[in-house]
């Protein structure tokens, strides 16, 4: 591996080949410019290929861990299996293991155990069947407390015969041994804020005298649980890299870890030399609200989740917890009369902004300070933390960035024309233009709300408009591709062929749509496009089949139109996105915008100053920074809305249904973490009857060793007062199918021939009589005693 011998670059090559193009795009050298290079620089780039990479002398004294000649991390390393992939690593926040007090540990010092609790302890259950069962009822099921108790008390019924004893006695005791758990542990709590501006001399607004509750949970510690957890300790990046491709060494983002945000942050927390050897852990949040009910009173809810960038894409895309709730935020509710005056909407921003700073305001210290936590690999490190990226949606990006509706957040494009190019926004800009210009001439020219006061705005090394991340599905699948390209397509049929032809066309395309043959992942539209509530799934669906839908009945620009859409669509969606591929992303952004234009020629649209397509050209910029946009979008958090908040509102009685949300997610937490940590512990291995089964049969076996016998005595009878029970030892458990496979063989001589096994019913005759005939000679030896 060679590496760059440029100060302040730490990017490594294969091959001189990769160097040289490298240094000639990045650091040319101009005529003009007379660069001195470093003696020890000039001497160690002539050694050869085979060397490390030289650091400046600043980073002898500085704590680097580069400097420890026990550190074995290289900044350069291959990844996954052969050398196909190189990562070049950052070379001071390199995630070092340290105890519990923060000292570094030597390279390959082990990790002490997670837990010391023996393989069977189920505390705070006596037992796998209890804790199956608490997870069946609160967690699979989704029982309410009376079904709960019914259940209970049928399952105690049929024990009384037997003299066994109740698991639960109601589902009160289910849920004391629930919040016993110390797992996954993390209090609500609640702050209440109110309006302290001036107010009228009369007829006082409601709003201005309302108290707003906000609950939530520490983000330090839910960090904490993630950061702890054994089940990532495999699916969680350390360190900010650079990831190549070794034969043309050519780069490429994947997760959130592998984009230029999280490196040019460890950069400037870096400076500091107390950092060196810490973990940078960014802090990824997403809000947004949601309906749960649409006829009882109260319906909308406003959940704040948090994630952290060192967990993989997948982890955070999957049902895997990767996305916690941290919070309930405050809905101020009005009535039209004072709802769109400047002074509510101006409360209404702050509390939002106010309660975010608030909420994660025990972070603050972490973000200058590292903080020593333990990972799930079992070693402590040092921690420093950072705001990461914001997942919203254009709603939520306008409440958070201060922007007027209509503007791109993102950029300084007028809003009548956002199809021009503009530069970036930025805080430092932003800062400069409130102190400058007064509030109208603030939003009229460039789109900033002045008299709010970000979130952000009090945390180090954070910019709201940089931290606003792509949303694939507002944006791209149910903004640009069904509010504007299908909507269009309608729009323009019936300015070409007018009402009567057009509904014509618009019905053959629904029966093409409707005709699609069942295929793997392919959805089918029966009644074709018309539905009135769209999901995004459906969105998704139909982008897979609504081009050949509309073949021959548009002209052939509409169809590259939506082609050219389609590429676009599929290419930011991979998981894994290269240099190449991003040319080719920017090449279907041309494209698109070279072919939309028959509907602008046609009449059918005036503009095309239209946010979510304009949205389109911040994508490839958006990737070096973040990785992979499937990572970040807002389907991740439509998703948890599911789990979060609509499956616990559905499970409460309607009398003041938050505290009783709030309660569920707790048990839901805890019980998630004690099915990782039994787990781990290799204590669910199979089904629960099995190891019911088999704890059994080795209490049996210790029995029966511990008993003398006389010769020809008879294992299968201890007790002449008890039944014969015969044979004790169960060696195998057999779950059917729960779907019936009627297509399969349903007697023993169809099962042979499937098989292709001529003598199987003869085989199972000849077992089956010898299980008989040992039965019997049981039987028959008990009772000759």
């Amino acid at each position: 591996m060679i590496p760059c011998t440029k100060t302040g670059c730490h990017q490594w090559f294969r091959n001189k080949s990769g160097l040289t193009q490298h240094v000639n795009v990045y650091h040319p050298v101009l005529p003009s410019v007379n660069i001195s290079v470093p003696v020890e620089q000039c001497q160690e780039s002539s050694a050869g290929e085979e060397h490390s990479q030289v650091l400046p002398d600043s980073y002898g004294d500085s704590g680097n861990p580069l400097d420890d000649p026990s550190n074995s991390n290289p900044l350069a390393e291959y990844v996954g299996p052969g050398d196909r992939y190189y990562r070049n690593y950052h070379p001071n926040l390199t995630g070092r293991p340290c105890d519990s007090l923060g000292n570094f540990l030597p390279a390959g010092h082990p990790a002490e155990p997670l837990t010391d609790m023996r393989p069977d302890d189920w505390s705070p259950y006596s037992s796998r069947l209890e804790f199956e069962l608490a997870d069946f009822l609160f967690t699979r099921s989704q029982m309410s407390a009376a079904n709960i108790n019914e259940l209970l008390n049928l399952w105690n019924a049929s024990l009384l015969s037997t003299g066994g004893q109740p698991i639960f006695r109601d589902s009160g005791e289910m849920y004391k041994t629930i919040d016993s758990t110390p797992l996954g542990d993390v209090q609500w709590e609640k702050f209440s804020t109110s309006y302290t501006g001036e107010r009228p001399t009369e007829n006082v607004p409601p709003w201005m005298n309302d108290t707003y509750d906000i609950w939530f949970r520490s983000p330090k510690e839910v960090i904490r649980n993630m950061l702890s957890r054994p089940d990532f300790s495999d699916a969680i990046d350390y360190r900010p890299f650079w990831e190549y491709e070794s034969a043309t060494d050519s780069r490429q983002w994947e997760d959130f870890m592998s984009g230029d945000w999280a490196w040019k942050q460890a950069d400037t927390i870096s400076r500091d030399p107390a950092t060196h050897g810490s973990t940078f852990v960014p802090i990824i949040l997403g809000s947004d609200k949601t309906t749960v009910s649409v006829a009882t009173g109260q319906n909308d809810y406003y959940p704040l989740y948090l994630s952290i960038g060192n967990i993989r894409n997948k982890v955070r895309r999957a049902h895997r917890n990767g996305v916690i709730l941290i919070a309930f935020l405050a809905i101020p509710h009005m009535d039209k009369e004072h709802a769109s005056t400047d002074a509510f909407r101006r409360f209404h921003r702050q509390l939002f902004h106010s309660s975010l700073a608030y909420i994660l305001h025990d972070l603050m210290p972490g973000m200058t300070e590292p903080i020593v936590m333990r990972f799930g690999d079992g070693h402590y490190r040092r921690v420093i933390f950072g705001l990461g990226p914001y997942i919203a949606d254009y709603e939520e990006q306008v409440l958070l960035a201060c922007i007027v509706r209509g503007w791109c957040v993102k950029c300084l494009a007028m809003r009548q024309a956002l199809d021009t190019n503009a530069l970036y926004r930025s805080r430092k800009h932003a800062e400069a233009l409130i102190e400058e210009f007064d509030l109208k001439n603030l939003r009229d020219e460039y789109g900033i709300i002045g008299d709010i006061i970000p979130f952000t705005s009090g945390f180090p090394h954070a910019d709201i408009y940089e931290l606003i991340t792509p949303d694939i599905l507002h944006q791209i699948i149910k903004g640009t591709f069904k509010d504007h390209l299908v909507e269009w397509v309608e729009s323009y049929l019936k300015a070409m062929h007018g009402t009567v032809k057009a509904n014509a066309i618009l019905d053959d395309i629904d029966r093409r749509i409707a005709a699609v043959a069942p295929f793997t992942g392919l959805c089918r539209f029966p009644e074709g496009r018309h539905f009135k509530q769209w999901t995004g799934n459906d969105s998704k669906a139909l982008m897979k089949v609504y081009l050949p839908a509309i073949e021959g009945h548009v002209p052939v620009e509409i169809v590259r139109t939506f082609r050219a859409l389609l590429e676009f669509t599929y290419l930011i969606r991979r998981n894994v996105i290269t240099e190449e591929t991003l040319v080719t992303i920017e090449d279907a952004i041309n494209r698109f915008h070279k072919h939309r234009e028959i509907f602008h020629e046609s009449g059918t649209v005036q503009t095309f100053s239209l946010l979510h397509q304009h949205a389109m050209k911040h994508y490839p910029d958006l990737i070096r920074l973040f990785g992979a946009p499937n990572g970040l979008c807002t389907s991740i958090t439509e998703s948890k809305h599911i789990d979060a908040v609509k499956d616990p509102y559905r499970w409460t009685n309607r009398n003041k249904p938050l505290g009783q949300m709030l309660i569920i997610n707790q048990h839901l937490d805890k019980l998630a973490a004690s099915r990782r940590d039994f787990s781990r512990r290799g204590m669910l291995e199979g089904s629960c009857l099995t190891a019911t089964m088999q704890l059994f049969s080795t209490r049996d076996g210790r029995a029966h060793s511990n008993t003398s016998e006389a010769p020809g005595s008879n294992r299968c009878n201890e007790d002449t007062d008890e039944a014969v029970d015969c044979p004790t030892s169960i060696e195998a458990h057999v779950e059917l199918a729960r779907t019936p496979q009627t297509k399969q063989a349903r007697t023993v001589t169809e099962l042979a021939a499937e098989l292709n096994l001529q003598h199987l019913p003869t085989i199972l005759e000849e077992f089956l009589l010898q299980q008989l005939d040992a039965y019997d000679n049981c039987w028959s030896r008990g009772s000759r005693r």
